[in-house]
């Protein structure tokens, strides 16, 4: 996880909402060509649609479009909001923005993700964690 999130950390006191929270994070992948800016946009469109299905454990969100929807590699980004998010419903402090070149590359990155966001007591250091550095100890 270290390595594929190592770059692509960032550490925000408060966010609007949480478009602005998937927004910023997307932002992340932005900056680095993983994404373009319509798969923000979709993922958006997403949960407007589907609800707050996003929120895959307490704490936790993990944002995400179709490879389509402007994917250009697969990537993983981290925004902590370390004053929190309500994400409808769901109180949320780190928003995971997954994006996947194909339909099948990203399935060990969620493994880990998995594996990470597990352990309950890595999830609170991280939600609690006071920058970037901070966070990739956990890792």
């Amino acid at each position: 996880m270290k390595s594929i999130l190592k770059d692509n950390i960032h550490v925000l006191e408060r966010v609007e909402d949480w478009k602005d929270a998937v927004r910023k994070s997307g932002k992340i992948l932005l900056e680095n060509q993983s994404i373009e800016e319509r798969y923000i946009e979709a993922a958006i469109k997403n949960i407007e649609k589907l609800g707050n299905y996003v929120v895959i454990t307490d704490n936790v969100a993990m944002p995400h479009a179709r490879p389509e929807d402007g994917a250009n590699q697969t990537a993983l980004s981290l925004l902590l909001i370390k004053e929190g998010v309500d994400f409808l419903g769901e109180n949320v402090n780190l928003v995971f923005m997954l994006a996947s070149k194909d339909n099948s590359s990203h399935i060990e990155v969620i493994r880990k993700l998995s594996q990470l966001v597990d352990d309950e007591e890595v999830v609170e250091k991280m939600s609690f964690a006071k920058n970037k550095e901070e966070i990739l100890n956990y890792l």
